[in-house]
């Protein structure tokens, strides 16, 4: 470690969110390269996942982490080894007794030999020329090892490797760092950086900002590709010192048991941590012995290795459960483009193993910020050939789940524009997949062909340019700049009607298509004539109706009145508004979603879905949802017929490259159809996905594609291997989240978590405010039909105002 601290730095500031191993890490290589540091979590050791993890440094993938990319798993190797001559170097200066860090012998065993394992033996030969005391072979082994185990152990290898006591390394480094002059503020981050950039930067007086907020990250970072990874550790006594080194066997790929890893440490000199628990999206912490699953990882170990079953189990601690924090593409250590704002965060299994790698990564990236901006280099991500097609991708608003990657191609640019707030819905994985992302600020018509205009410039495109969106927020947009530049594409006159509730209305005026009765709410007219104006709109439109604004998405400040106080009340509150809002008469039914695929102007494919409730429901503090209407139902055909005479009814057309969304009731008693809406985008939530399970079509990166001009063939799974799917996403609730629970059903499930144990929740006030969603498929329909049922009606986590006794499920019907 560098001392004493270097001054070149001295005049920057950053704050690091987050005082888990990473966060404590990247303090000192910040504060040891010169900057000025502030720490600021909520919690500090020991009430850290840090102190939890097994502490044992390991080339990945770890034997108890996961690694889901190429990228990611290249990039943890250098970090890995960054890490390993720095704790050699720790133990070297400060010593294991002061430190906690150790440096041992660790074993990992196979069940046949390397060579017929290609990636463990591709992972053999890839660290054993980096690491001291490599040795391979059974004469390795132990006598006191079962080579029967499980089967039969049949190949293995040794190395040195340093192992930590997170109880004492923890501490030492959290002295550590005020040693060294870090600031310490106790505090929780609860805003997204991205959005709220400015004020974190001005508040705390900082230069830099570092997220190493781990499972908070879904917060801050607003990742909805984290999840937790449950891990637990039984500890035993190491009374006589009898275990002096690790013991490891990874995870079998072809095994379906849920624990069948061995990972035993000594931790430091008189105790042992016996684990490998690795349970996806489990959040309850309070696991004990008699858990069967922590009862079954214990007994693995001591038939393993049986010089454990004499040694005693910690009484005061038997096992320490904690959650690893996850994404799905792994470690995130990344800058966020066009910000100062730096993400070390997703480390999984591996946190202490990768700390002072990514650590000193992160110092790396920062100093590349401060040399850009010292010659005055553009911060964009990446410079891009202006002899390429450049497609030009609007963002705002939603939560971003179109894959780049797929879009990508050697002939083309792909440049994001976005606002702030539409930076922060794009899951950090996706950045190296565009070309450049430009923050507009702002996010309007003239910011943005000005923004056009000079990376046009800047880059000597002359021609062959293209804007897209999958943003309801940004389509009209989108529109008036193609417009404005002369763009191919789409004008705002089409456009309109799928923006505008009440254009479409009148759009559809001469057509036989129904929609809802209507009335643009008049706040003059209210004002002149009160009550009287009232009646007249309850006689127009029926005692129940339903209010929402003209433009907008996501059931936003929608509302649903059955009384004629109910409307006094509304509109006395929205006299003063600048927003337009529409009265509409109140249907009853069943609502459906159905997406139209049009290429070069005919329809080439149909999706179709049924909502569980309406979307408003989702407001008023309900679970929704929407399942797949197969083409065997009876209803589909109708459904297929409504959506095309709404397209052929529209007065301004429909665009020829893209995706329409269709919103609709068949109306109760009568089956009618009543039109809600029609959107030029792909539908919301988990649908997209939903169809890619079923069918293998992916909607949002179709729609994309399509607007782009190109011609991409549909091809769906051949029909033995279609999956009925369903979502379900679940609001947010007043209150601080005590407790989460993992959806257990027939069906298999992904989850997208967008809360975290502790945070501190309000009610959701739109669609966008979700707590977490799941995808569901099966096979089977019935078996889908029934747990989708059940997803929309239980409780999967619990607040202070809220909690309930074992989250026990409410059943409720089916329908309307």
């Amino acid at each position: 470690m560098k001392n004493p601290v270097q001054t070149q730095n001295n005049n920057l500031h950053v704050l690091v969110i987050g005082a888990g191993v990473s966060g404590l890490t990247t303090s000192i290589c910040l504060r040891e390269a010169g900057f000025n540091v502030t720490i600021i979590a909520d919690r500090f050791t020991p009430d850290l996942t840090s102190v939890v993890a097994g502490a044992l440094w390991e080339w990945p993938p770890a034997v108890c982490g996961r690694h889901g990319t190429p990228r990611s798993l290249e990039r943890s190797k250098d970090w890995c080894m960054t890490a390993y001559d720095k704790f050699k170097e720790i133990h070297a200066k400060f010593g294991s007794e002061k430190t906690g860090v150790y440096l041992r012998d660790v074993y990992f065993y196979f069940k046949d030999i390397l060579e017929n394992r290609p990636n463990d033996f591709r992972k053999m030969n890839e660290l054993k020329d980096k690491v001291d005391g490599f040795e391979r072979g059974l004469h390795i082994v132990q006598e006191n090892i079962d080579l029967n185990f499980q089967g039969g152990i049949k190949d293995a290898f040794k190395h040195m490797a340093p192992m930590a006591n997170t109880d004492v390394y923890m501490k030492w480094l959290f002295e550590y760092v005020q040693n060294i002059g870090c600031e310490i503020i106790q505090e929780k981050i609860t805003v997204n950086i991205v959005e709220n950039e400015q004020e974190v930067l001005h508040r705390f007086n900082a230069n830099a900002i570092v997220n190493c907020a781990g499972l908070g990250s879904i917060v801050t970072t607003g990742d909805t590709s984290m999840y937790p990874l449950r891990g637990a550790l039984v500890r035993v006594k190491n009374v006589g010192g009898v275990i002096k080194d690790a013991h490891c066997i990874s995870h079998e790929e072809t095994s379906s048991s849920e624990q069948d890893i061995i990972f035993i440490v000594p931790r430091g000199d008189d105790l042992v941590v016996l684990g490998g628990l690795a349970q996806q999206d489990q959040w309850d912490t309070n696991l004990s012995l008699e858990i069967p699953i922590i009862k079954q990882m214990y007994d693995g170990c001591l038939q393993f290795l049986p010089e454990l079953r004499p040694l005693p189990i910690d009484k005061n601690e038997p096992v320490r459960t904690g959650l690893r924090p996850f994404t799905e593409e792994n470690v995130c250590v990344e800058r966020v483009p066009n910000t100062r704002i730096f993400y070390n965060y997703g480390h999984g299994g591996a946190g202490v193993t990768l700390s002072w790698g990514c650590s000193q990564e992160i110092v790396d990236l920062i100093q590349q910020m401060i040399h850009e901006q010292s010659v005055g280099l553009s911060t964009l991500s990446k410079k891009i050939d202006g002899n390429k097609q450049t497609i030009f991708v609007l963002h705002d608003m939603l939560p971003s789940k179109t894959d780049f990657k797929l879009l990508r191609s050697d002939n083309r640019n792909l440049v994001l524009l976005c606002s702030r707030r539409g930076l922060s819905k794009i899951v950090p994985s996706q950045y190296q997949h565009l070309d450049l992302i430009q923050i507009v600020e702002p996010y309007n018509l003239q910011n943005l062909i000005q923004s056009y205009q000079k990376i046009q410039i800047d880059n000597g495109i002359v021609n062959n340019c293209c804007i897209v969106t999958n943003d309801e927020y940004s389509v009209l947009l989108a529109a008036q700049l193609r417009e404005t530049l002369n763009l191919p594409g789409d004008r705002p006159t089409m456009i309109r009607q799928f923006t505008d509730k009440n254009y479409l209305k009148s759009a559809l005026k001469n057509s036989l298509i129904r929609v809802p009765k209507h009335l643009i709410f008049d706040p003059n007219q209210y004002r002149e004539q009160g009550i009287s104006y009232l009646q007249f709109v309850v006689q127009e439109l029926g005692n129940n109706i339903f209010v929402k604004p003209v433009i907008g998405a996501g059931s936003e400040k929608t509302r649903r009145i059955h009384a004629l106080d109910q409307l006094a009340d509304w509109c006395d509150s929205n006299l003063d508004t600048d927003e337009e809002f529409e009265f509409n008469e109140f249907i009853r039914g069943q609502l459906y979603n159905t997406s139209v695929v049009m290429k070069n102007g005919e329809p080439c494919y149909f999706a179709a879905c049924k909502h569980y409730r309406p979307n408003d429901d989702f407001i008023y503090g309900h679970p929704i949802g929407n399942i797949v209407v197969r083409e065997e139902d009876p209803e589909f055909e109708k459904l297929q017929q409504f959506s095309s005479d709404t397209l052929q009814s529209l007065k301004y057309g429909y665009p020829q490259n893209g995706i329409l969304n269709i919103d609709f009731f068949l109306e109760a008693g009568s089956k009618e159809p009543v039109l809600m809406e029609v959107a030029a985008r792909t539908p919301g939530g988990l649908v997209s996905k939903m169809f890619y399970t079923y069918q293998g079509v992916r909607l949002n990166e179709l729609h994309l594609q399509l607007q782009m001009g190109d011609s991409p063939e549909i091809i769906l799974k051949d029909t033995n291997e279609w999956k009925y799917s369903a979502y379900s996403i679940h609001p947010k609730q007043d209150g601080t989240v005590t407790a989460i629970r993992k959806p257990i059903l027939e069906s298999d499930v992904e989850v997208y978590w967008q809360i975290y144990l502790g945070e501190k929740l309000q009610a959701s006030q739109s669609m966008r405010d979700v707590a977490m969603a799941m995808l569901l498929s099966s096979h089977d329909f019935s078996t889908l039909e029934r747990d989708y049922q059940i997803a929309n009606s239980m409780s999967l986590y619990q607040t202070n105002k809220n909690s309930v006794e074992g989250f026990k499920p409410v059943l409720v019907s089916m329908g309307s």
